[in-house]
């Protein structure tokens, strides 16, 4: 394991607080933190979410599920590089280690914050732990957003000249001879390579920048757009028709299929409002009958709905799969650990629908 960086303040206090270690255990395990939270695949995250939130849902997954080997790996790799830690005994342990390894990741890694939030669930869920990990999750995704929507400087993707970095040297002007001629001409392809793959580097880094600069214009462009003509393209009728009931799932749905990059917007709640999905309360199961079985089954169609990040996702599926309004709501609530009649703002659960979309089916 290469050296990690040095110790993060916040995992010193949060580990030294949590079981009154400051010695060589704290050093293994923010390895482990470290190694667990660089370039995390999504099956890491959903994996670390689970532990950290120590729900009714299993860390290892369903049958159904995937998760088997990457909770593996995650429990063995937050344990850092101890061989005598043993992830079988150590439930609270691993909690705290799955959370800080989630802090680390919100710096850059999007449906880290995403899952955490969607996964607390406006508040239903609140993990026991020494941070407020939602509270930074949802800091991460305002910093995340507004960097992400932040209008680049021209210059930035301007290409700068290269220069070719050969001259013959002064014995080869001298000497005609074959062998050393030879060698000139190869340095002189070695760089003119050099040159060519510096400038092909340069043009891929401005490319890359203008295709993202364009997305995310066109992300502007069509919500724009959509609200000032306040019509439903998949419903086919103005949002004030929608039944208030499905609006909140069905209108969230519609913003997250144009949004390009995410974590979308940081205005996200003032455009659901201005779509009309108002602040009244709206319970769970209102909101997910209110909604035709087949588009239920559309929306849920990704691999990774998952009971802990994507309830609201989760619950649609339930409700497919038995094709009934009235059956799902126990199994749901059993896995969930939430309950069916939870009432929340509508605005609040379209907003929640918009970020469970987003982990599903929108990189950032």
């Amino acid at each position: 394991m290469a050296t990690p960086p040095e110790m993060s303040p916040d995992f010193a206090r949060w580990y030294t607080d949590s079981f009154m270690d400051s010695g060589e255990t704290r050093n293994l395990r923010w390895e482990g933190v470290v190694a667990t939270s660089t370039k995390p695949s999504l099956k890491t995250v959903e994996v670390c979410i689970r532990l950290a939130f120590s729900s009714n849902v299993p860390a290892a997954g369903l049958k159904s599920e995937d998760l088997t080997e990457a909770h593996a790996t995650v429990v063995s790799m937050l344990g850092g590089t101890d061989s005598s830690f043993d992830p079988s005994g150590s439930g609270r342990e691993l909690q705290v280690l799955a959370a800080a390894a989630l802090s680390r990741m919100f710096a850059g890694e999007v449906d880290a914050a995403i899952g955490v939030v969607t996964a607390a669930f406006a508040g239903a869920r609140k993990p026991e732990l020494p941070m407020d990990l939602v509270g930074l999750a949802q800091k991460a995704l305002v910093a995340l957003s507004g960097r992400q929507h932040v209008r680049a400087d021209p210059k930035a993707s301007q290409s700068t000249t290269k220069k070719l970095d050969f001259s013959v040297s002064a014995e080869a002007m001298q000497v005609m001879d074959a062998a050393l001629w030879s060698s000139e001409l190869t340095r002189l392809r070695d760089s003119a390579g050099a040159a060519i793959a510096a400038l092909a580097r340069e043009h891929d880094r401005t490319i890359n920048l203008l295709q993202r600069r364009l997305a995310l214009d066109e992300e502007e462009l069509q919500i724009l757009w959509w609200l000032i003509g306040g019509f439903s393209r998949h419903l086919d009728m103005p949002f004030k028709d929608i039944d208030r009931e499905a609006r909140p799932l069905r209108i969230a749905s519609e913003l997250g299929e144009m949004t390009q990059i995410s974590p979308g917007p940081a205005s996200i709640g003032a455009l659901l409002t201005r779509a009309g999905v108002g602040s009244e309360e709206c319970t769970v199961e209102d909101a997910v009958n209110a909604v035709d079985l087949e588009w239920a089954k559309k929306v849920t169609e990704s691999a990774f709905v998952s009971a802990m990040t994507t309830p609201l996702h989760f619950a649609l599926e339930k409700r497919a799969e038995l094709g009934s309004d009235d059956t799902w709501q126990p199994g749901w609530t059993g896995l969930t650990g939430l309950k069916a009649n939870l009432s929340i703002p509508a605005a609040r659960m379209a907003e929640l629908f918009y970020r469970e979309y987003l982990f599903l089916n929108v990189g950032a």
